[in-house]
C-alpha cells in the first residue's frame, strides 16, 4: 500500500524539526498555514526565545522527502522554497533527504557569509549535512 503523500511529508518534517531540536535546542513546528496559503513548511515555535530561535525565525523552510533526489529535482524544489520566502520576505532554505541518505539543507551563500551575493539562483547556494547547518544557525 503507498504511502500518502501528505502523511509523508508531514513525517519528514517532523522528522527534521527533530533533529533541528536536538542540536540547536530550537523547536521548529509544521506551518499550518502552509496547506491554505502555499507557505513554507516549518516555523520557530512562538514560545521559542534566543538568538538561536530568532536566526530560524529569519528563514522560510522548505521540507522535502523523496525516495531520490536528483539535481533537476533539487533545483525545482529550490525554486519553490525562493517563490515561498520571497512571499514571506524570509531567506529561503530547502531541505531534503533521499531514501538510505541523510539530510541536506540548500542555503543561499549570504547565510554563510553575508559578504557574498545574496543571489537566490541555486548556483549562489551551499548545500550543507544537517550538523553543519545547526552549527551555522546557532552561531549566527
Amino acid at each position: 500500500m503507498a504511502i500518502n503523500s501528505r502523511a509523508k511529508g508531514a513525517g519528514a518534517e517532523r522528522e527534521f524539526a527533530g533533529l533541528v531540536r536536538d542540536w540547536t535546542g530550537v523547536r521548529l513546528i509544521r506551518n499550518l498555514e502552509q496547506t491554505r496559503s502555499g507557505g513554507h513548511d516549518l516555523i520557530v515555535h512562538p514560545d521559542e526565545i534566543g538568538d538561536a530561535a530568532n536566526a530560524f525565525r529569519q528563514l522560510a523552510i522548505e521540507c522535502k522527502r523523496y525516495e531520490s533526489a536528483s539535481a533537476a529535482l533539487i533545483e525545482k524544489w529550490w525554486d519553490q522554497a525562493v517563490v515561498q520566502a520571497e512571499q514571506a520576505k524570509l531567506l529561503p532554505v530547502l531541505v531534503y533527504r533521499a531514501n538510505r541518505s541523510p539530510w541536506r539543507v540548500v542555503v543561499p551563500m549570504a547565510l554563510l557569509n553575508g559578504e557574498l551575493s545574496d543571489s537566490r539562483q541555486i548556483d549562489y547556494t551551499a548545500t550543507l549535512s544537517m550538523q553543519a547547518f545547526c552549527h551555522v544557525m546557532t552561531e549566527r
